[in-house]
């Protein structure tokens, strides 16, 4: 009952604080919502930080569980790369609130930007064994060099990132299909012809 309790209670602060801004709602605000008392809700979130926190954490908990690398052939590897750019822009669309203030809200937590900090460089080197797998199944190019593929990574991530906190919500952009094609715009040139012909049997289907 108390991890429904607590599932309730997060579901409902990313709802108002998506509706009202992050500032703009109160702990009292989250409980009535919610259909429980604030000293309920102080017991599970002593603060409206760590409820920052929680929300942080199931981004971060759906996204890994979702970018499962299992694939044992090319089409997998490249449609799951795929879907994960989707998912991303799934997670941010769900999560606008924490995207939009996102520099403000973790230069004033110094918990939630350690842990930020830690999950892009699990992102980062899940990439890394992504694209080397690419690589293995002849769907990426084998005269990029490790570098080259290491930058492609950082353009991914300032993609996933930087593009929603300066163009995305504020800017009335659509997530998925601006940051999703985005990133698999920047993979393709890295395809090769192999590559390039899954892809296209990808956007027929």
């Amino acid at each position: 009952m108390a991890k429904n309790t607590k599932n309730k209670i997060i579901e409902t602060a990313i709802s108002l604080f998506n509706k009202n801004g992050y500032e703009g709602v109160a702990l009292r605000d989250i409980a009535e919502e919610s259909g429980t008392t604030i000293g309920n809700l102080t017991y599970h979130f002593h603060h409206k930080e760590d409820l920052l926190i929680a929300v942080q954490q199931q981004i971060e908990l759906d996204f890994v569980e979702f970018a499962d690398d299992s694939s044992k052939s090319g089409e997998e590897a490249l449609n799951e790369l795929i879907k994960i750019f989707e998912k991303s822009a799934e997670l941010k669309e769900q999560n606008k609130f924490f995207f939009i203030d996102f520099d403000a809200i973790i230069s004033d937590n110094p918990s939630l930007r350690v842990s930020t900090r830690l999950f892009r460089k699990r992102l980062y080197e899940s990439y890394q064994k992504c694209f080397m797998k690419m690589v293995k199944f002849e769907v990426f190019r084998k005269d990029i060099t490790q570098q080259q593929y290491d930058n492609l990574i950082m353009i991914l991530l300032t993609v996933d990132y930087a593009w929603e906190l300066r163009n995305g919500p504020k800017q009335g952009f659509n997530f998925i299909a601006d940051t999703a094609r985005m990133s698999t715009s920047a993979i393709y040139p890295y395809l090769t012809e192999k590559g390039q012909h899954i892809y296209s049997e990808m956007e027929n289907c």
